[in-house]
């Protein structure tokens, strides 16, 4: 059976607001989302689309940006044996990465809250294919996230980025979305249907 799950975020650290429209089976979950922001005075515009099995693990996407008059777009996928691809071209570089991360974006915290396995106190260690936007480069990036309690999905998170020490506590709802995000990012809206 299908159900959808829809959210908005507003950034309150800086001007933005993202939407999500998840789409989930028993077998594949897919993300449809639109980020619009101010980056550094420059409206951007970011447009994705992310395909999970049912596991939340990630299989492939696209991503394209607006920003300054210019548009980018990737592709990116992760191969059954663990392999990377980004817009045809193998990235050995990301062959530890499990899951993706799009800066600036609440809903990519989704599959990380969603597979958290260790008990709550117990730091579980994440290697993603962090997305930079506007460009849209990628790389490597190590992240922990922790359950603050016990709940499965845990309703409280704490995320931590072990490459700048960065830490945000979150609190999520029964999806594993995002519903704060440390005063960064606010849910302003959801909905859900089947």
């Amino acid at each position: 059976m299908l159900r959808v799950h829809e959210s908005v975020w507003e950034w309150l650290d800086g001007r933005g607001l993202e939407h999500v429209r998840l789409e989930v089976e028993t077998d594949r979950i897919e993300a449809d989302g639109l980020i619009v922001a101010e980056l550094d005075g420059r409206a951007t515009r970011i447009r994705y689309r992310l395909h999970y099995d049912g596991g939340w693990a990630f299989g492939h996407g696209s991503l394209e940006a607006d920003f300054d008059a210019r548009s980018r777009r990737v592709e990116l996928a992760r191969e059954h044996d663990g392999g990377w691809v980004v817009d045809g071209i193998a990235r050995p570089d990301l062959g530890a990465c499990s899951d993706i991360d799009i800066m600036a974006s609440p809903f990519t915290n989704t599959p990380a809250i969603r597979k958290l396995a260790a008990p709550a106190g117990t730091p579980q260690p994440l290697r993603v294919a962090y997305i930079r936007i506007p460009d849209l480069t990628i790389g490597a990036f190590d992240q922990e996230y922790t359950r603050l309690d016990a709940l499965t999905p845990p309703q409280r998170v704490r995320y931590r980025s072990v490459d700048s020490g960065f830490t945000a506590d979150l609190t999520v709802d029964e999806h594993g979305l995002v519903i704060d995000y440390s005063g960064l990012w606010r849910r302003r809206g959801s909905r859900d249907s089947s």
